[in-house]
């Protein structure tokens, strides 16, 4: 265990005490080896951290579902032999802990009780407690902000710190302020009530260190010092937004936990720098960022949330409706701001492309309105605005400079070897490289799109203005760099963004999430956040489901309006998921999501001082939310793009000049120069790429040695001449002990079980007493396979025969 792992394990430890005292139901979502009960006399085993094969840091938390009849005070867990019975609690018919000293790679753990046949088993895949688990071969290099956030220098190369733990008060002005002994609230300190009516001091655990690279920020109720209580056994996991490509360890505001609104009701809020995009565009990433940070704390806190809220916005709306798609039961509910449907979007690379255009001789001459026709957009100062957000698209400009050196960036011509900054490349493990460039491959592609082809439709530019304005419109290289040519995507790339997750489809596990949109309406202001994205993410959910019911979008501008919508979808949200929690029936996740919708989680607005006006989110709709707050458009769809259309690239159709009046035949020359493989028909291809499935992983690969055992066994007669003592005995000791060991008689030409034992005491050894015909003849001992251990079976011995 390195240093850091230390204290962050010491650390937990010191808490653990507290948290034992703490009552509730265990976590209702655990990993697909779990089970809830344990059935047919059975003992079952399950982690509660993580998924099995995701465990990290050296700990995970360990339940045994403990059958009727089986005494929970006799059954025994093993961690590859080692005892480790007495880190567990009883809670009702199950016994809970945490175990640790797991070493990397597959660990097996046991548990027996007296009167049960066998053991159960459950193999245990540890990685190091600063990744990666499942995203794949990390940035480098890679620049530390330790000592930026108050964690001091950084102790390793994967920029380690001590953990840190901190207490706050909430004072009568409103703040946070420095608690020295959270046993003393100061006079000036207040009380809250909790979502669930329970009053106590507002004081807050506040824990700060670094997991998987990330800094992490964790905030608890601990009232009098006592951690967690108060806590309502809800967990948010917030998320930010911004955009950049990574190659450093990126911001960790004390803010973006210290949630008055959240903390004040009970909740727990976690967050970490690579749930930023501000620190890379990369989703996947923090999704094992957010699974890892969430394990630390379900261990430290000795028992799972009921459930977890993802909340962000912007950027942070894209990484929380991505988990939830992708790496489902991270999260069991998403409360997008400012949302995006994904980060694969071609708004902001559109509106550089027509940026530029518009500051041509021919471009400077269409109108405001004629400009707003073409985008879609009501101010054009917001395209202009997306054309600025747009860094990502080039590979030497999407990096933060004051954080990753000038010197090292890429430049296509005095530093092609640097590290490039695109959205692409931090997603290389996704993506692959191109071999003829050795750069990561790009999905970007506006080849056969018409832009302003909806305005042209309707009068508000000539043929002659959209001709031109699609002859010039241009393109990016694999740079990001503009050229006069169309971007051109790379296939593979293309293909794996969408069965990949990199794209919101409305598939995967986004059917079994609530999800609040809460919009704070900018779209008739200079403003990247368009309202219109919050519809695409229904459309598509509608697309991949048959339904959007699990959606809900409130709308709101201004400070107080934005507020009540927001407090609204937090209180909606609680309700919706404690319903479901609640639900017991059989039936699928995604129709218990339905069932239990809140009769008030509608679709709704916020107006005045705070009033609210339900009205259903539907574009065209005649109704005061969507006459108050109309949702506008962007470049791709008004050149055709259907609102539910997700791919990269468009399908092509040939060119119909019946679609332009049939022009002069030197139009309809250039029409044919300007898309001369045809136009895009917005028709889903027949065989289009889907989601390839949840919790995909891109790398490291799990490498368990399959460990071989010796197996001896000894036959010897008893002091009844017709019983035979049959020993067997299992290496490696203690390591093998709990495991079952079987030993078998030749019998009609097949080896038929004559007895059986568990592994036990300071040989692993099992003794075994047989009479009558099983003491005769042919024996052996086997060991079924079990974890990373291969089967095994000792020698054949004969009986010995009777004196």
């Amino acid at each position: 265990m390195r240093p850091s792992e230390r204290s962050r394990a010491s650390a937990g430890r010191r808490i653990a005490g507290l948290f034992a005292v703490l009552l509730g139901a265990v976590c209702t979502w655990a990993p697909a080896e779990a089970a809830a009960k344990a059935k047919g006399g059975k003992l079952k085993l399950s982690v509660l951290s993580s998924k099995a094969e995701h465990v990290t840091g050296e700990d995970a938390l360990i339940s045994v579902a403990v059958p009727k009849g089986t005494k929970p005070g006799k059954v025994r867990i093993r961690r590859d032999g080692a005892n480790v019975t007495g880190a567990f609690e009883p809670r009702g018919r199950r016994l809970v802990g945490v175990v640790e000293g797991l070493s990397r790679g597959a660990n097996l753990i046991t548990a027996e009780a007296p009167g049960l046949k066998r053991p159960a088993s459950l193999e245990l895949f540890d990685t190091r407690i600063n990744g990666p688990v499942f995203s794949g071969p990390q940035q480098t290099p890679f620049f530390c902000r330790t000592q930026d956030f108050g964690l001091g220098p950084a102790t390793d190369a994967d920029c380690s710190a001590p953990t840190k733990v901190e207490y706050l008060y909430r004072t009568n002005t409103g703040n946070f302020a420095p608690l020295a002994d959270p046993a003393v609230l100061p006079p000036n300190g207040v009380q809250t009530t909790t979502r669930d009516g329970q009053t106590v001091d507002y004081v807050i655990r506040l824990e700060s260190g670094v997991i998987d690279r990330s800094i992490y920020r964790w905030a608890i109720l601990a009232p009098g010092g006592r951690v967690a209580d108060g806590w309502n056994r809800r967990l948010l996991y917030k998320f930010g937004g911004g955009c950049d490509a990574g190659y450093e360890q990126g911001p960790a505001n004390q803010g973006l936990v210290l949630d008055d609104g959240q903390l004040s009701r009970g909740y727990s809020v976690l967050s970490g720098s690579l749930n930023v995009f501000g620190t890379a565009c990369n989703d996947l990433l923090s999704a094992e960022a957010a699974a890892m940070l969430k394990e630390h704390v379900v261990e430290s806190l000795r028992r799972r949330p009921a459930w977890t809220i993802g909340e962000g916005g912007s950027g942070g709306s894209v990484q929380s409706q991505l988990i939830a798609q992708n790496y489902p039961g991270l999260l069991d509910g998403v409360l997008p701001n400012a949302s995006f449907p994904d980060n694969a979007h071609v708004d902001f690379p559109d509106c550089r492309l027509l940026t530029a255009y518009f500051a041509t001789i021919e471009g400077s001459a269409l109108t405001e309105a004629q400009r707003e026709s073409i985008t879609g957009i009501a101010v054009n100062d917001s395209c202009t605005a997306m054309s600025q957000a747009a860094d990502v698209v080039r590979a030497s400009e999407g990096c933060d400079e004051t954080v990753v050196p000038p010197a090292l960036i890429f430049d296509p011509v005095s530093n092609p070897g640097g590290l490039r900054c695109s959205v692409w490349d931090t997603l290389v493990n996704v993506y692959g490289t191109d071999p003829a460039t050795g750069y990561a491959r790009r999905t970007l592609d506006n080849v056969g799109v018409q832009y302003g082809l909806e305005a042209y439709g309707e009068g508000e530019i000539t043929l002659n203005e959209f001709l031109d304005l699609n002859e010039r419109i241009g393109g990016f290289d694999n740079d990001g760099e503009p050229r006069a040519e169309r971007s051109v995507g790379d296939t593979v790339a293309q293909e794996r963004l969408i069965t990949s997750g990199r794209v919101g489809t409305g598939a995967g596990g986004s059917p079994s999430v609530p999800i609040i949109d809460v919009r704070s309406y900018q779209d008739e202001s200079t403003n990247i956040h368009q309202s219109i994205h919050a519809y695409t993410t229904r459309a598509r959910l509608l697309r991949a489901n048959g339904t959007y019911a699990n959606q809900v979008m409130f709308r709101a501008k201004g400070g107080v309006n934005v507020r009540a919508a927001r407090d609204t979808a937090l209180d909606t949200m609680g309700e919706w998921l404690d319903a479901i929690t609640a639900d017991k029936s059989g039936r699928p996740l995604p129709r218990k999501v339905i069932a239990n919708k809140p009769a008030d989680a509608v679709d709704a607005c916020w107006t005045g001082a705070g009033k609210r006006t339900n009205g259903r989110a539907v574009i065209g709709a005649d109704n005061f939310c969507e006459n108050t707050y109309p949702p506008h458009s962007l470049p791709d769809l008004r050149a055709g793009k259907p609102l539910d259309y997700y791919a990269p690239k468009c399908e092509l159709r040939p060119l119909e000049m019946n679609d332009y009046g049939n022009p002069a035949p030197g139009k309809q020359a250039r029409l044919n120069a300007v898309f001369p493989g045809g136009v895009c028909d917005w028709q889903p291809a027949a065989d289009e790429p889907k989601l390839a499935g949840t919790w995909q992983e891109f790398g490291p690969e799990r490498v368990v040695e399959r460990r071989k055992r010796e197996l001896s066994l000894k036959l010897r007669r008893g002091r009844s001449g017709n019983r035979i003592i049959a020993a067997a005995s299992m290496r490696p000791c203690p390591r093998v002990k709990g495991q079952p060991i079987t030993i078998e008689k030749r019998k009609r030409g097949k080896w038929r079980s004559v007895g059986s034992g568990i592994a036990s005491g300071g040989k692993c050894r099992v003794r075994v007493g047989l009479r009558g015909k099983n003491a005769r003849g042919k024996l052996r001992a086997q060991a079924d396979s079990v974890g990373a251990y291969r089967s095994v079976r000792s020698n054949v011995r004969r009986a010995p025969r009777r004196r």
